[in-house]
């Protein structure tokens, strides 16, 4: 569902978008994006547009069709004066938006994505999955024990 609804947006979601571009960045780590959006900004704060650029690379290597990234390297593009690549992600901002892809309630769950939701500090929605997941298995012991370890813990 979600790639054929990237497949028009310059190969935003293929998977070989990255090895077209030699110079794209190698993330050491994936934090996830909530995490590293989050670092980014800290480093605008911070006044560290080189980091904060660096990061946001690294956010769209793993999530092309994020548009908040997009919008926001644009801005430091922008700010460095390299107008054109800022254009160009300004327009990859609005193609994504255009094309209003929402996660709906029927995708499928999964333990290992809770698990990678929780890992990435996206801790509601990691919750709401296991809340989703008991319902079907409301006798499965390692998720009951998931969800006391998580509510303590948030």
């Amino acid at each position: 569902m979600l790639a054929a609804s990237t497949e028009n947006m310059e190969g935003l979601g293929s998977p070989n978008a990255s090895s077209k571009n030699p110079d794209a960045p190698k993330p050491r780590i994936w934090l996830g994006v909530k995490a590293g959006l989050k670092e980014a900004k800290s480093a605008i704060d911070n006044k560290n547009l080189t980091l904060a650029e660096q990061l946001l690379r690294e956010i769209l290597e793993f999530a092309p069709a994020e548009p908040e990234p997009w919008h926001i390297l644009a801005a430091i593009l922008n700010k460095h004066g390299q107008l054109d690549e800022a254009r160009e992600c300004l327009k990859r901002t609005l193609k994504i938006q255009a094309t209003n892809i929402e996660l709906q309630s029927d995708l499928p769950v999964s333990k290992r994505m809770a698990k990678l939701l929780w890992a990435q500090e996206d801790n509601v929605a990691a919750l709401n999955m296991l809340a989703e997941l008991l319902l079907n298995l409301p006798e499965d012991t390692e998720l009951q024990a998931l969800q006391q370890t998580w509510t303590s813990t948030s």
